[in-house]
C-alpha cells in the first residue's frame, strides 16, 4: 500500500481555473472536517502502517492552524507512523496562509517535501487568476521554508493564461530559477466547466500554450532539472515519489471530499460534496462516491500504458501487452509519436506536449 493522499477542501479564494473541490471556510468547519477525516480514517485502520508515501492536498492544506495541523497529524499518524520512516511526506501550501510557525509546525510533524503555489511571477496575472497572494508573498513564503530546514520543495506554473506573453512565461521561469526549487511542476491552462473561468468566457490558447511550455522545458533542463514526467522537472533524486506510484499504477488510498483511491484493482472518488461527506462521515456511515469501477483484463492494460507513458522514461512491458496492442503501437511508431527500444516504449521527447493524441488510442 504505498500512497496515502488526503484532501483538504478548503481555500482562502476559488481561483478562476480551479476545478478541485474546494471552498472557503470557518475555522469551525475545518474542526468539523478534521472530525469527519478522523472517522473516515478510522474504517482503514487495519491498513496502518503499510503506506510508504503520503500527500496532503487541496484547496489549501495551510490555511489550518497550527493547532488544526496538529489534529490533521494525529488523524495521519495513526496510519502512517512516524512520518520520518516514509520515503516521502508532501503538504501543499499557499503562499498567503503560510508563516513561520506553520512552517515549523511542518517540520516538526514530519514533514520533508513541500509544495508551493506560484503560477506566475507578475501580479497581474496573479491577479487575473483571482490568487491571493502576489510574487512578493511567494519569496517570503519559499525563505521561510528555507529557514524552517526544508531542502525540497516544488513550484507550480502555469502557461497558456489569460493575457500571458510568452516574455512573461520566460521571465517567470527565470525569476523562480532564481530561487532554486528542487523540483517544477507546469500546467497548460485548461478551462473546466463549472470554473469561474469558463463562466466569465476565457479561451484555451494551444498553440501559444505549446510553445510556452516546449521553451519553459528547455530552460529548465539547461538549469540542471530533469524532465521526467511530461509536466515535472526535477534535480537529481527529487522526483515525486507519490505521484510516480500513481505512474506506475501503484495503489493508493485517499480519505477526504473527492479523494481517489485503487486498491484491489478497484478506483473509486469519495464524493466532492463537502457536505454529503461530512453528514456519512460523522455518522459513520460509508462515504458516498463520485464513481467506482474495476479494473481487469484490456482495460486494466490500457491504462497501465498511459500512465506509464507520462513518464519520460517510459514503460517496459511484457510481451502479451505488446501483442494485446499491436495495431495501436505500430500506428503510434510510425506516426513518429512514439519510440521502441526492446521491451520499452516511450513518447518522443519531442512529442510529450502532444500526449493526448497517443492516449487516446488507449481509452
Amino acid at each position: 500500500m504505498p500512497g496515502l493522499y488526503i484532501h483538504i477542501p478548503f481555500c482562502r479564494a476559488k481561483c478562476g481555473y480551479c476545478d478541485f473541490a474546494s471552498a472557503p471556510a470557518t475555522a469551525g468547519e475545518i474542526d468539523v472536517f478534521l472530525e469527519a477525516l478522523s472517522r473516515e480514517a478510522s474504517a482503514y485502520a487495519g491498513l496502518a502502517g503499510s503506506f510508504t508515501t503520503l500527500y496532503i492536498g487541496g484547496g489549501t492544506p495551510s490555511l489550518l492552524s497550527p493547532p488544526q495541523l496538529e489534529k490533521l497529524f494525529s488523524v495521519i499518524l495513526g496510519l502512517t507512523g512516524p512520518l520520518g520512516r516514509l520515503a516521502e511526506s508532501t503538504f501543499e501550501a499557499n503562499p498567503e496562509s503560510l508563516d513561520a510557525e506553520k512552517a515549523a509546525c511542518l517540520k516538526k510533524a514530519g514533514i520533508n517535501r513541500i509544495s508551493l503555489g506560484l503560477q506566475a511571477s507578475q501580479d497581474r496575472l496573479l491577479k487575473r487568476l483571482g490568487r491571493v497572494a502576489m510574487s512578493g508573498d511567494f519569496l517570503k513564503a519559499f525563505a521561510l521554508l528555507r529557514a524552517a530546514g526544508f531542502d525540497n520543495i516544488n513550484a507550480d506554473l502555469m502557461c497558456g493564461l489569460p493575457g500571458q506573453t510568452r516574455k512573461d512565461f520566460a521571465e517567470s521561469i527565470d525569476w523562480l530559477l532564481k530561487l532554486k526549487p528542487e523540483h517544477v511542476s507546469f500546467y497548460a491552462l485548461e478551462v473546466h466547466d463549472g470554473t469561474p473561468f469558463s463562466a466569465d468566457g476565457v479561451e484555451e490558447e494551444p498553440e501559444e500554450s505549446a510553445d510556452m511550455y516546449e521553451e519553459g522545458a528547455a530552460s529548465l533542463t539547461l538549469a540542471g532539472l530533469s524532465r521526467y514526467e511530461i509536466s515535472n522537472f526535477a534535480r537529481p533524486g527529487r522526483e515525486a515519489v507519490h505521484n510516480l506510484n500513481y505512474w506506475e499504477q501503484g495503489e493508493y488510498l485517499g480519505l477526504g471530499p473527492s479523494a481517489a483511491s485503487y486498491l484491489d484493482g478497484e478506483r473509486r472518488a469519495n464524493t466532492a460534496g463537502t457536505a454529503a461527506y461530512l453528514k456519512a462521515a460523522l455518522a459513520g456511515e460509508e462515504i458516498p462516491r463520485q464513481y467506482s469501477e474495476t479494473l481487469s483484463g484490456r482495460k486494466k492494460d490500457a491504462e497501465r500504458i498511459m500512465l506509464g507513458l507520462r513518464k519520460t522514461s517510459g514503460i517496459e512491458l511484457p510481451d502479451h501487452i505488446f501483442i494485446e496492442f499491436n495495431e495501436e503501437l505500430a500506428r503510434l511508431t510510425e506516426a513518429g509519436l512514439l519510440e521502441r527500444s526492446g521491451s520499452r516504449i516511450k513518447i518522443r521527447e519531442d512529442r510529450l506536449y502532444v500526449s493526448n493524441i497517443v492516449f487516446r488510442e488507449f481509452v
